[in-house]
């Protein structure tokens, strides 16, 4: 029993995603509705394909982590894997997300240790190239240059610590002790390779939002925005137990934006932002199911 219902974990993980998400919406359609009413409909139609693929370049390195590993992962299927699995962000818990898109994986034949250390890994350096959007935006735009500052510094710490094999030994036997399982903290070269791969989604994340924010005429420019969205987003993941990173997102993004455009343009591009992405979101589990299906199909044809 066992082993037939594990592999239903990620879609199950999926579907809960979307409840929520269409809960969320239910019971903000208010701010929802508030938040759009003064926006131009073509800007944000193309704020929703810029977040596709931002969205989509991370499933990308994430499918080539599993071919590197020797698996079979055809990427139009694995973006599917990944796609539905990400909706497990809106499920309360915080580890739904990993848990989803990696269920889907295995139970697309790919192991599980692979599966899980793959998306783990995927996760570690998404991260880790936020950081280096968040540094990126507040020292091209000086905005809270401080910021910036620790970003960097942080960075440096990450790249130090991964070139010591002592340092990196004691910090995954630690991590090891505190979790009960074997970890292990990937090379240095992978590092810094697999995080500049994942610049890129945080640079069209944060043009989306900029998309966004011309649909209200807000003046804010690229940079300033690839600071405020980066570091918003980048909140709203390291906040534990926090669906989505719903409210912390908001918030960051809040306070951060309103300098540049003041309270209340911010709190409507904070909530109209948040409704793009969950279109995004949806759009692409919808689309890459059924693009997974019909290459389903044609093979077994």
């Amino acid at each position: 029993m066992r082993r037939r219902l594990v592999p239903l974990l990620g879609a199950v993980i999926g579907l809960a995603g979307i409840v929520f998400v269409v809960r969320t919406l239910v019971t903000r359609r208010q701010d929802v509705g508030d938040a759009l009413s003064g926006a131009e409909l073509s800007p944000l139609v193309l704020s929703v394909l810029l977040g596709l693929a931002a969205m989509g370049s991370i499933g990308w390195v994430w499918t080539g982590m599993l071919r590197d590993r020797g698996h079979h992962a055809p990427g139009r299927r694995a973006l599917s894997w990944y796609f539905v699995g990400q909706l497990g962000k809106y499920v309360p818990g915080g580890i739904w997300p990993i848990v989803g898109r990696a269920e889907l994986a295995v139970r697309g034949g790919v192991d599980r240790g692979a599966a899980y250390r793959a998306t783990g890994l995927s996760l570690m350096t998404t991260y880790s190239a936020a950081v280096v959007a968040v540094a990126a935006g507040s020292l091209l735009a000086w905005a809270k240059p401080a910021v910036g500052a620790v970003a960097v510094l942080g960075l440096a710490a990450a790249f130090i610590v991964l070139g010591s094999s002592r340092v990196s030994g004691r910090v995954s036997g630690l991590a090891s002790r505190l979790t009960g399982r074997e970890l292990t903290l990937p090379r240095r070269g992978d590092f810094v390779r697999l995080t500049a791969l994942h610049v890129p989604a945080w640079v069209l994340m944060s043009l989306s939002t900029s998309v966004t924010a011309s649909a209200f005429d807000a003046g804010i420019s690229i940079p300033e925005m690839l600071f405020v969205a980066s570091a918003s987003w980048l909140a709203g993941f390291l906040v534990p137990g926090v669906p989505g990173g719903i409210g912390v997102r908001e918030s960051i993004f809040t306070a951060l934006a309103s300098p540049f455009v003041g309270t209340p343009m911010a709190v409507s591009l904070a909530l109209a932002s948040r409704v793009v992405f969950v279109c995004v979101d949806l759009a692409g589990a919808a689309l890459s199911t059924v693009v997974a299906s019909a290459a389903r199909r044609a093979s077994v044809a």
